[in-house]
């Protein structure tokens, strides 16, 4: 009983010393190198740190160098540049705090397991992982490094047609992404332009398309730090229902989020702009008056001959009321297909446009 009691005390204490915000890279570089990962060949995982890349929220994310490497004859192979994404062993203090601690660990591990699930299903629109595991006390994920930008950072208003068109054909493979995760009955649940990152790498496969990153919420149970503002949804992308319920969300967020970005994305200006004022100023709280705000004051300025349908999506997809919502909205698939099908007629036709139409067709030989 005493040898049990004094376990528990030390290991308490040890858990104590080892919470700190910030960890250096030498000392991440130390946890890796003391803790590398074997593979059942007997060789043995290499990653070296090369510079970091976001040192906020719940995670710091490095930029690496990932090698498989033999230890008898010290040979190396599978070169590849990656990003490491690190759970920080640290919760702010407070009541409970090795058990909030927990939930945050508890919480990696089911974005490494959602990873690998999503891994096992081959869906290309989004950034692929390899894997995680765990450096002492510090658990890691492994994902490809994606050269180009997050989508909040290609923003712009007043776009040419050319413009226009282009990224209406990348919107309808992000609709088509989202819609896959969904067959698989994988809801992101934190979708927002800085975890959609546009490819801008003409040696990737996916070079011009907007890819899905950071599942970190999709899994997650009563996560305490999911977002930059320490809540469980994001103001001004999440849907409302987020507000009041932690769990038994539907991929009614999703399409929320998604009606939301899609706006932005063709017109430079949120759905909702006075949203983020609003939070603020509420101390970083979502109250009745910014769910208020959310049910009544959409602004819409989308509109282009064209492309009726998409301002008619955009409200759709952001309606208060999730149940209403998904009665009125277009299923994302259909969505994805109907825009190719409009951009393709107008002569245009890119990377995006090609999967979509060799997808349908493959879809088609199928059924």
């Amino acid at each position: 009983m005493i040898k049990n009691y004094l376990a528990e005390f030390l290991d308490r204490v040890s858990r104590n010393l080892a919470l700190r915000e910030h960890y250096t890279m030498a000392e991440y570089q130390r946890w890796f190198d003391q803790n590398p990962e074997y593979l059942h060949s007997g060789a043995v995982e290499q990653i070296k740190l090369i510079e970091p890349l976001t040192l906020e929220g719940t995670n710091d994310l490095y930029r690496a160098d990932y090698w498989i490497e033999r230890p008898n004859d010290k040979t190396s192979y599978g070169k590849r540049e990656i990003v490491v994404k690190i759970c920080k062993y640290w919760t702010p203090p407070g009541k409970n705090r090795l058990h909030r601690l927990n939930m945050l660990m508890s919480a990696f591990q089911d974005e490494i397991r959602i990873n690998n699930l999503i891994r096992a299903t081959n869906i290309e629109g989004v950034v692929q992982s390899f894997g995680g595991g765990l450096a002492g006390r510090h658990p890691y994920l492994k994902m490809e490094f994606i050269k180009g930008c997050s989508l909040d950072q290609t923003f712009k208003e007043k776009l040419t047609e050319e413009e226009l068109i282009s990224r209406i054909a990348q919107i309808a493979y992000l609709a088509n992404s989202i819609s896959q995760l969904h067959y698989y009955q994988i809801i992101h649940k934190d979708l927002k332009p800085k975890n959609l990152l546009l490819c801008l790498n003409p040696d990737h496969i996916n070079n011009h398309k907007i890819l899905i990153c950071d599942f970190g919420y999709a899994q997650a149970k009563l996560r305490e730090s999911v977002t930059e503002y320490g809540g469980q949804l994001t103001p001004c992308y999440s849907a409302p229902e987020q507000a009041v319920m932690g769990e038994n969300l539907s991929p009614s967020v999703d399409y929320f989020s998604f009606g939301i970005i899609l706006h932005e994305y063709l017109t430079g200006k949120n759905l909702f702009p006075k949203a983020m004022d609003i939070f603020i100023e509420d101390q970083y709280q979502i109250t009745e008056r910014y769910l208020e705000y959310m049910q009544h004051e959409k602004e819409n300025i989308f509109s282009h001959p064209k492309f009726p349908e998409i301002t008619k999506w955009i409200n759709d997809l952001t309606i208060f009321d999730s149940y209403e919502r998904m009665q009125k909205s277009e299923n994302l698939f259909n969505i994805a297909h109907k825009l190719r099908e409009k951009v393709n007629s107008l002569g245009y036709r890119d990377v995006n446009t090609d999967f979509l139409w060799n997808q349908l067709r493959e879809y088609h030989g199928n059924h």
